[in-house]
């Protein structure tokens, strides 16, 4: 069970690090006035994987907490 947690954060994560990496490129790439609402939505995009990210974080921390005191009790 615990294994699954980690295994589908770090999965999140690296779907979010992906995202960020397409967003900021969509940033970079958008050097024109006509390109305001890709710029627009690629920011909002880079903030919402971060968020994502974040929150994957947390459950890998968590899962690390469950494993580290189911370790606690057996021992």
């Amino acid at each position: 069970m615990i294994g699954k947690l980690s295994s589908t954060a770090l999965e999140g994560i690296q779907h979010s690090s992906q995202g960020m990496l397409r967003n900021a490129s969509d940033i970079a790439r958008a050097t024109t006035p006509g390109d305001q609402a890709k710029l627009t939505e690629a920011l909002v995009g880079l903030k919402q994987h971060e968020h994502a990210a974040k929150a994957n974080i947390k459950t890998l921390e968590t899962a690390d907490k469950l494993l580290g005191s189911l370790l606690d009790v057996r021992a």
